[in-house]
């Protein structure tokens, strides 16, 4: 019975710790700090329609703000540009579903991943089975690194794919396409994108890496602070 229940929890463990890192990479990307260092590179587009960089990154810094705070849509349809609204419809409706999409992950990683990996921390530890824990940290890192390191790679082969496909998991088909005079194209381009999953996948790579080694130091003797 002790070994089914140390074996249930550590793979938990190994399944949790890939959420933490995708969705926390993530959410560091939903600020406004992040859309200044991606609208501030050298070889970030400029917009077609005239937008300044300045306006571009007010603009943007609402937009996730709006995602990150779980605003009302209101805080969007609001917004306006030279006595303009400066998304329509379509954009708004767009901008409701990714709400829900965000704050959905959001909630999980906060309430489920927070707690499941928290019980199956304690668990292993509180059982001194301090070993096994290290071997969930080792694998969890190490399985993480490879997964993430295996969408980068799709990612950069066939972009084009993996952004619709992407998208299809997540929204009904003809609510996310756009021309390119909108709003939303205009502030985030293809260019965005591309940025921000290769940014979620490296902080994400470098954290399973870390993690990974140090399950495999753990692993070798170093003894748990509760056990000491």
């Amino acid at each position: 019975m002790q070994k089914t229940f140390d074996l249930t929890v550590k793979i938990l463990v190994i399944l949790v710790i890939p959420f933490w890192f995708l969705i926390g990479s993530v959410r560091l990307l939903v600020t406004s700090e992040y859309m200044r260092v991606e609208y501030n590179k050298a070889d970030f587009p400029e917009d077609l329609f005239g937008f300044s960089k300045e306006q571009r990154i007010n603009f943007a810094s609402e937009n996730v703000r709006y995602l990150r705070e779980n605003l009302p849509i209101s805080a969007l349809e609001n917004q306006k540009n030279e006595g303009q609204a400066l998304y329509n419809l379509r954009e708004l409706s767009h901008m409701v579903d990714v709400q829900d999409v965000y704050q959905f992950f959001w909630t999980f990683w906060k309430v489920i991943s927070a707690i499941i990996g928290l019980v199956a921390i304690l668990s292993l530890t509180w059982r001194r089975n301090w070993r096994a824990f290290a071997s969930a940290l080792r694998i969890g890192g190490f399985g993480t690194a490879i997964f993430i390191a295996l969408i980068g790679f799709l990612a950069f082969i066939g972009w084009d794919t993996w952004f619709l496909i992407f998208h299809k998991l997540f929204f009904t088909d003809g609510t996310w396409t756009f021309n390119l005079s909108d709003t939303l194209i205009r502030l985030f381009p293809q260019k965005f994108w591309v940025d921000a999953v290769f940014t979620v996948s490296g902080l994400s790579l470098i954290m399973g890496l870390l993690t990974g080694f140090l399950g495999r130091r753990l692993a070798k003797g170093t003894p748990s602070p509760l056990n000491r």
